[in-house]
């Protein structure tokens, strides 16, 4: 699988409508990610930080001013240069967060946003995580945000029309018709996906709405990603948070409304 999702993934990240998305968003891509880096802003000041999954930089003026040492990182050439010309002087290198080439033990935030984590397969996820643990220092933190198995990003299919709330009539009717226009293209795009998908005891690969379902994404449950985070061992400390307000979820708390959750982990 992992082969296969790198391929489709990556076709869809390199098409020029997906970096002028990227390109567009400036800020927090929620309410989540932004309570996720406040949690960790004190214990990032003055230390290494590592940003996987970089992109085309919007993270870097998020995160570069909290520490003493940058290091964004990405495993598309294109997205790489992408972020050099946004950013010039900042350091970004090309590399795989499933085969870090950094030191061990050494950064003081390890951060991989926007479900980055969810482009791998399932044992690529492992590995990533296990990387993850092995960078960060016994005193930082690790903050991920992944898709919801449970929740409504996984539900979503083509042919129901999702429109982006607007207060004025012209704005919504103006959506709504773009958004039956796509609809062929989704559904030509989940058609192509679909054979690909894969599930497991508490977690999925399936097709995402993003891009127009260009995108083979991991999901899984609340009680899969704890499981996860102690097979880790990054379970020290754990706040997972929701996308939609940045409220913290519980144990056994129902998720059907949450789309991804933000995890904010310390390593054990």
């Amino acid at each position: 699988m992992t082969l296969a999702q790198d391929s489709l993934n990556q076709s869809t990240w390199t098409r020029a409508s997906s970096r002028r998305w990227l390109d567009g968003l400036r800020s927090f891509t929620d309410p989540g990610e932004r309570a996720a880096i406040e949690l960790v802003r004190d214990r990032a000041a003055g230390a290494p930080i590592l940003d996987l999954g970089v992109g085309t930089g919007r993270t870097i003026p998020l995160l570069s001013p909290l520490g003493s040492e940058y290091l964004g990182v990405d495993y598309l050439a294109s997205m790489v240069a992408a972020c050099r010309a946004r950013h010039p002087g900042v350091r970004v290198e090309l590399g795989d967060a499933r085969d870090l080439r950094v030191p061990s033990a050494h950064y003081g935030l390890v951060f991989f946003g926007f479900n980055g984590i969810d482009a791998v397969d399932h044992d690529g996820r492992a590995r990533v995580l296990a990387e993850m643990r092995r960078v960060v220092r016994d005193d930082g933190a690790v903050v991920f945000s992944t898709l919801n198995r449970d929740g409504p990003a996984f539900r979503e299919r083509p042919w129901t029309l999702r429109v982006a709330r607007a207060r004025h009539p012209v704005l919504v009717a103006a959506r709504t018709a773009r958004a039956l226009a796509a609809m062929p293209l989704d559904l030509a795009r989940w058609s192509r996906l679909r054979p690909h998908a894969v599930h497991g005891s508490g977690w999925a690969i399936a097709p995402l709405s993003a891009h127009h379902y260009g995108v083979l994404a991991h999901f899984t449950t609340l009680s899969r990603l704890l499981d996860e985070l102690a097979e880790a061992r990054l379970d020290r400390d754990v706040v997972i948070l929701d996308d939609a307000r940045g409220a913290p979820v519980a144990p056994g708390q129902g998720t059907t409304n949450v789309g991804w959750f933000h995890v904010v982990a310390r390593p054990r």
